[in-house]
C-alpha cells in the first residue's frame, strides 16, 4: 500500500518550516558512505538525543542517520525537531536537501536544493546528491555547473566525466560532451552508452565520419538497441535517404512503439511528403509521450499540409502550452542562480 511521506523542511530563517506531502520514491536507496556502520550510527544519535534533548545538533545527527538508513519520514520529523531547538539555518538546509534529493521531491521544493547548494558551494554530499536529483529530473542546466564543480575535485573521475558528458550533450553543447566522453570511451571501450553519447555529440557537431564509426562500433557491442541504428540513419539522411529509411526499418523491427524510431521514421515521411504516414507515425509517438513538443509541432505542420486545419490548431496550442512551460522554468532557474 502507498503510504504519504511528510518532509518538514527547514527554510530560510531558524525555525520556519514548511511541510510537504508528496509520494516516496519507489526504491529508496540510503546513501551512507562505503563501510560506515548505519546502525551503530542511529544508535549514537539516539544516545546523543537522549543525553542532549535540548541540542539542535543532536537531532541533526539523528536526521541524517535515519537518512542514511532509508527512514526518511523519521528522518523528517528529526530535522524538524532540530530547526525548532535553533539550528542555523544553513545546517538546516542542507540536511532538508540531502533528505529531498533521495526522494520524489515536489516542483515547488527546487528552491531549496538550489539554496542549499549555495550556501554550501564547494560540498561534495551536496553537490553528488542534488546534481543526481536534477538529472534525474532532467533538469540539465541545473545539474550542470554542480557536476563541473565536483570535477574541479576531482579531475580524472570518469563516472562524473561521464554524467557530464551526458548533461552537456543534452545542453546541445556538443563540443563540451565530447571533450567530456571521449576519454571515458578510450579507459572503457565497451562503455556502450557513453560511446553513444560520444556519437550522438558528434552527429549534432556535423562530424558525420566520426559518429558513424562509433555507431557502429554501438551497434556491435549492442545489437539488441534501436539507438545505434537511428543514429545511423541519420548519418545516412542526407546522402542516401533510402538507405536511412532501410535502417529505420530495422529500428522498428526491433522496437516497433520506441518514440525515438518513431520520430525518425515521421522525419523521413515528412522529408518524403508522405504526409498521411507521418501523421500515422507522429499520433502514435504523442500517444506514448503527450509532451514531446516537438512531435506536436511536427503533427501541426503535418496536419496542415494534409488539408486538415482543426487537427493542425490543436496540436499547436499544445506545442505552444509546452513551450510556455519550459520557459517558466528555465525563467525560474535562471532567477534562483547565484548572482
Amino acid at each position: 500500500m502507498k503510504w504519504k511521506l511528510v518532509l518538514v523542511l527547514l527554510l530560510a530563517a531558524a525555525g520556519a518550516v514548511v511541510t510537504y506531502r508528496f509520494w516516496p520514491a519507489p526504491t529508496p536507496q540510503p546513501d551512507g558512505p562505503a563501510g560506515e556502520d548505519l546502525v551503530a550510527a542511529e544508535q549514537q544519535a539516539r544516545e546523543a538525543v537522549h543525553t542532549r534533548p535540548s541540542d539542535p545538533q543532536a537531532y541533526l545527527q539523528l536526521a541524517r542517520a535515519l537518512r542514511r538508513r532509508g527512514r526518511f519520514e523519521e528522518a523528517g520529523f528529526a530535522l524538524r525537531r532540530a530547526g525548532e531547538l535553533g539550528l542555523p539555518a544553513p545546517d538546516g538546509r542542507r540536511e532538508a536537501a540531502l533528505l529531498l534529493a533521495g526522494q520524489d521531491w515536489p516542483p515547488r521544493a527546487e528552491g531549496i536544493l538550489q539554496q542549499a547548494v549555495k550556501d554550501h558551494p564547494d560540498d561534495p554530499e551536496l553537490l553528488e546528491a542534488v546534481s543526481r536529483a536534477f538529472a534525474a529530473r532532467g533538469k540539465w542546466a541545473a545539474a550542470e555547473p554542480l557536476l563541473t564543480r565536483l570535477l574541479a575535485r576531482d579531475p580524472g573521475n570518469r563516472d562524473l566525466q561521464f554524467r557530464r558528458g551526458e548533461v552537456r550533450m543534452r545542453l546541445a553543447d556538443f563540443a563540451g560532451a565530447v571533450t567530456d566522453l571521449r576519454p571515458v570511451v578510450e579507459h572503457d571501450p565497451g562503455h556502450f552508452e557513453a560511446r553513444l553519447y560520444l556519437a550522438n555529440s558528434l552527429l549534432g557537431d556535423a562530424r558525420i565520419a566520426e559518429a558513424r564509426a562509433e555507431l557502429q562500433t554501438c551497434r556491435k557491442l549492442r545489437p539488441d538497441r534501436v539507438e545505434p541504428l537511428v543514429g545511423l540513419a541519420r548519418c545516412e539522411l542526407e546522402r542516401d535517404e533510402a538507405a536511412a529509411a532501410r535502417l529505420l526499418d530495422e529500428a522498428a523491427a526491433l522496437a516497433p512503439d520506441n518514440p525515438l524510431v518513431l520520430q525518425e521514421v515521421a522525419a523521413i515521411y515528412l522529408r518524403s511528403q508522405r504526409i498521411d504516414a507521418a501523421i500515422a507515425a507522429l499520433v502514435r509517438l504523442v500517444g506514448l509521450d503527450p509532451e514531446n513538443k516537438q512531435a506536436h509541432l511536427n503533427l501541426a505542420q503535418a496536419y496542415l499540409a494534409a488539408g486538415r486545419p482543426d487537427e493542425a490548431r490543436r496540436h499547436e496550442a499544445r506545442y505552444q502550452e509546452l513551450d510556455r512551460r519550459d520557459e517558466t522554468d528555465a525563467a525560474a532557474r535562471r532567477g534562483m542562480r547565484a548572482p
